[in-house]
């Protein structure tokens, strides 16, 4: 009666010191210290039931023997459960490595006590004390086990707390950064009206501009956007490119105006990666003899856009009007992740003349 008395006071200890609220104090991060307290709570608690009901078998020398060749295997086996196990197979999802080990030290364990104390204390071992011996391994296996998931889990959800907070803030920041685009883009809009009745390049130069800081600051953080959108993108930019050098740059444009292009949606940028790239190695503004030719067609099957530009020996740099694209290598994954085994991507390099065809299957 005894021993069950203080079994259950234990089972009892053992679940407030498990109890969510305590084990959410003892994991935050201001008090480190207290996990290591909490393993002393639980060995005092567990030396001071098993001395009791070690003293109810035996006398005072023979019980604390027991009980020191008891810790001997114990310990080990618990700070194995807590510092090795846990980490290493629940942590990492390997449930049935974790089982089975777990099994392995409750047969092992066991089965040293059953077999070494009758030796070492010339005494055999009746059906309580074989209880006794079971349910301590189990307990000694149990509580570590638990309480290294419960810190797991704990820490974890922690951490997704934490993220979602990040995530929050990150969030807050972005719509705060959006403000002053919005104001600029009205102010823009505003300027545009006032001087479209007295300098129509000005206008139009603004208007263009207006369009590319929309893309860039809003379309380009889509997943897609309509094939339409995509295509005046690029017809802004080179509209900044033909007022800036007098309207004399040899630029062709071949976009019919199809409804479905309104429909269809592509990943932002494909596009305007190409014509930027074309841009780029035409030396477009830079060479007189720089020229580039684009067009787009759609059927049931298939959205092609093809784009072939002059080579140039002289070299660019980019400036303030010039959109900064992925890059032709982030382009072709942004394909793969989108497309698979959907699209494909011909380009040829016949003398001083590049072309490159991109085709998308509906």
């Amino acid at each position: 009666m005894n021993l069950l008395i203080n079994l259950i006071l234990l089972i009892l200890v053992l679940r407030l010191s498990f109890d969510k609220k305590v084990m959410h104090f003892l994991v935050n991060g201001r008090w480190p210290g207290l996990i290591i307290i909490q393993h002393i709570v639980f060995w005092l608690v567990f030396l001071s039931v098993s001395g009791y009901v070690y003293l109810n078998f035996w006398d005072l020398k023979e019980a604390a023997l027991r009980l020191l060749f008891m810790l001997c295997i114990n310990i080990p086996v618990y700070l194995l459960c807590f510092s090795v196990l846990v980490p290493a197979y629940y942590q990492t999802k390997r449930y049935g490595e974790y089982v089975r080990y777990i099994a392995a030290i409750f047969v092992i364990s066991s089965l040293v006590r059953i077999l070494i104390e009758p030796q070492l204390f010339g005494a055999g071992i009746d059906g309580g004390y074989l209880f006794m011996i079971y349910l301590m391994q189990i307990i000694i296996i149990l509580v570590p086990s638990i309480q290294g998931i419960s810190k797991y889990k704990l820490i974890a959800e922690r951490e997704l707390a934490e993220l979602s907070l990040r995530k929050k803030e990150a969030d807050l920041e972005l719509l705060k950064s959006k403000i002053n685009p919005h104001f600029l883009f009205n102010t823009l809009n505003n300027i545009y009206s006032h001087s479209y009745a007295t300098d129509g390049s000005s206008a139009n130069l603004i208007k263009q501009l207006s369009l590319l800081m929309q893309y860039t600051t809003y379309e380009i953080s889509k997943n897609t956007i309509p094939v339409d959108r995509e295509l005046q993108m690029i017809i802004a930019l080179s509209g900044l490119y033909q007022l800036k050098h007098g309207s004399g740059l040899d630029i062709d444009l071949c976009f019919p105006d199809e409804n479905l292009f309104e429909i269809v949606e592509i990943p932002p940028t494909i596009y305007l990666t190409l014509f930027e790239n074309a841009i780029k190695y035409a030396a477009m503004g830079t060479d007189k003899s720089a020229r580039i030719k684009a067009s787009v067609s759609i059927s049931e099957v298939k959205l092609e856009f093809c784009i072939e530009n002059s080579i140039s020996n002289k070299i660019i740099n980019s400036d303030a009007t010039t959109y900064r694209g992925v890059g032709m290598k982030v382009l072709k994954n942004i394909l793969e992740n989108h497309y698979q085994s959907n699209y494909s991507f011909e380009s040829s390099n016949a003398g001083s003349i590049y072309k490159a065809i991109l085709t998308i299957h509906l």
